[in-house]
């Protein structure tokens, strides 16, 4: 072929890939737009960039430069591949983040709940007896919608009571599984002596909860809720396990975790008579009441909250590689809900398995719950740090998003969490991380739950609850 028609068919060619890289220009840029988490000086350095390389690309096309064009046409196959992989990766976090994000479904998880040895194994085992139901709160007509094949009788009194019907009285009840695991927490042989015949799980549309802030420049007051069930998912109402207060100042880079112990006496938001642990807050109106009632403590308005599975802490965990928790003790810690997670004295690098464990741990201290609550804050300023750091958001990206997606709930919108990202990119900001804890005293006291048995709650020390609402508001206020 002679070398004229070889160079215009190398010219042919090299148009045809301007072409093709102009549209993956205009796909990644559409991305990036839409996506919202790149600072604004980056997008416009790097379309100045690109679309440069672009126009010399095509000039030299057009000028018939050959050498150039041949490198030109390398750079710019190389550089829509890397275009193409970012849409791509970019992708995926959209998509996390719509999944994710400004959803306002909440879904509540019912049991019908049977003696253990009963012969009641099946729906159709119990659809010609009287099924006890205890009316609480919520709004509860799909529930009645999906069971209307069967006989319920409202039972006239505590739901406690109810549930202990089961096991004495061979009754079978319908009840959410909040109350159920409530009941499994406070008696030990309960969840043995009883059985699960059928699951219902009820999605319902909540009210949005609007925020006037800017998440980037004002501070605002975060609830982080863990709880821990046995389904793995997260239902509207479970027991508040974890109850972190997170005061964020996003001009100062600070940041103050309080950690609230579970079984600290409270009245719970829109109760009457008798206090009760925290943690069966979450029973009675799910996040919202848990947040209600430690607004009430505190005197402080919650902005926003995240409500997590502790799945989730071993996902996230193992995502990043591991992290690396402090022992403060002069001796060595074996977890006791996982035996073979022990812990020297002094630094311990750890999987997701260990650090839940370790988040979980509290019979090892002689503080008991107010250190598990420190070992909670612990295991989230280590996680945090890890992922704000380059190195991990790039290296583990994908497993950071596959490990988060469809573990949590939060109130924070898609803006939210997109504006934050953004700038932390901008400034790769340290953040400073502090913690302090209430504290309080053991004992045995009635319940709002339990009004006829003692359970084991923490009576507040006022002096510390007032200290961590001046240390809280320091923080907003600075």
């Amino acid at each position: 072929m002679p070398r004229k028609k070889k160079n215009e068919k190398l010219f042919k060619v090299a148009t045809t890939i301007w072409f093709v890289t102009i549209i993956a220009l205009v796909l990644f840029m559409y991305t990036m737009l839409s996506l919202n988490v790149l600072p604004e000086k980056y997008l416009i350095i790097g379309f100045i960039v690109i679309l440069a390389i672009h126009l010399l690309y095509m000039l030299c096309i057009k000028l018939k430069k050959k050498a150039l064009t041949i490198i030109f046409s390398v750079v710019a196959v190389l550089l829509s591949l890397v275009e193409l992989f970012a849409i791509f990766k970019f992708g995926d976090l959209l998509s996390f983040i719509n999944h994710n994000f400004g959803n306002n479904k909440t879904t509540y998880v019912y049991n019908i709940v049977a003696k253990s040895d009963s012969k009641y194994n099946s729906i159709d085992n119990i659809k010609n007896i009287n099924i006890y139901y205890y009316k609480d709160l919520d709004d509860d007509s799909k529930l009645i919608d999906k069971v209307k094949d069967l006989k319920l009788v409202n039972y006239d009194g505590n739901v406690f009571d109810m549930l202990n019907a089961v096991t004495k009285d061979n009754e079978v009840a319908l009840v959410s599984s909040a109350f159920y695991e409530v009941m499994i927490e406070n008696d030990e042989n309960y969840e043995s002596n009883t059985k699960i015949i059928a699951t219902y799980s009820i999605e319902v549309e909540e009210e949005d909860h609007n925020v006037d802030k800017d998440i980037t420049k004002d501070s605002f007051l975060l609830f982080i809720n863990g709880i821990d069930t046995r389904s793995g998912k997260l239902p509207a109402r479970s027991l508040s396990d974890v109850n972190i207060l997170m005061a964020v100042n996003p001009t100062k880079k600070e940041i103050l975790m309080v950690a609230t112990p579970r079984d600290y006496y409270v009245q719970i938001h829109g109760t009457k008579g008798l206090k009760d642990k925290l943690t069966h807050s979450g029973t009675y109106g799910g996040v919202k009441s848990t947040m209600a009632t430690l607004e009430d403590l505190y005197d402080l308005k919650i902005d926003h909250y995240i409500r997590v599975n502790f799945n989730m802490v071993i996902n996230l965990v193992d995502a990043i590689g591991g992290i690396t928790l402090y022992n403060d003790q002069n001796y060595n810690i074996t977890c006791h809900t996982n035996q073979s997670c022990t812990f020297k004295p002094g630094n311990n690098t750890v999987d997701g398995k260990c650090a839940l464990a370790f988040a979980r741990e509290r019979y090892a201290y002689a503080t008991g719950d107010k250190h598990r609550g420190e070992n909670q804050e612990q295991v989230i300023s280590k996680v945090f740090e890890k992922i704000t750091s380059s190195s991990t958001l790039i290296n583990d990206y994908s497993k950071i998003l596959k490990a988060l997606d469809g573990t949590f709930e939060t109130s924070l919108e898609q803006d939210d969490i997109t504006s934050l990202v953004k700038m932390q990119i901008d400034d790769m900001a340290k953040w400073t991380i502090n913690q302090y804890n209430v504290s309080g005293t053991g004992s045995l006291e009635y319940t709002y739950s339990y009004p006829k048995q003692k359970l084991w709650v923490m009576f507040e020390d006022k002096k510390t609850v007032e200290t961590a609402k001046e240390k809280i508001k320091d923080v907003l206020n600075k």
